[in-house]
């Protein structure tokens, strides 16, 4: 019996979500780094801000503006990253449930032929003569 097709772009569509998950679990984990760098550059200021005693305050505070500023953009890269992922992870999904529809209807459709089959030979059983 040949492989069925839809079971094979079943297997292929649940692969795929699973690659998208994974995907999404990357893009999120270094959406979570960016936060981090984001909140230890915004301490980091704060900390030296607040002691007023350092020499060279004034290269440290525009060291860390700028690092605040790199981190927040690396925070809103990885955030539109993790939105794109997420979208790549649905549409994946979505393939998957088609795949899966298309083999539960052409099972119903397989089992309602099968029932008219064995009805078909039932009439003619009964149409015969003992």
């Amino acid at each position: 019996m040949a492989k069925d097709p839809l079971a094979t772009l079943q297997k292929l569509r649940r692969l795929e979500a699973q690659a998208e998950r994974r995907a999404l679990a990357e893009r999120l984990a270094a959406e979570e780094s960016a936060r981090q760098a984001t909140a230890a550059a915004d301490r980091a200021l704060r900390q030296e801000s607040s002691e007023g005693l350092n020499p060279n305050l004034g290269a440290f505070i525009q060291k860390a503006l700028h690092d605040r500023a790199a981190a927040q953009d690396a925070e809103a890269s990885a955030r539109r990253a993790t939105d794109r992922q997420r979208q790549m992870l649905a549409d994946a999904r979505a393939a998957e449930r088609v795949v899966e529809k298309l083999r539960e209807n052409r099972a119903a459709e397989a089992a309602r032929e099968e029932a008219r089959r064995e009805q078909n030979l039932m009439d003619e059983a009964a149409r015969k003569p003992s």
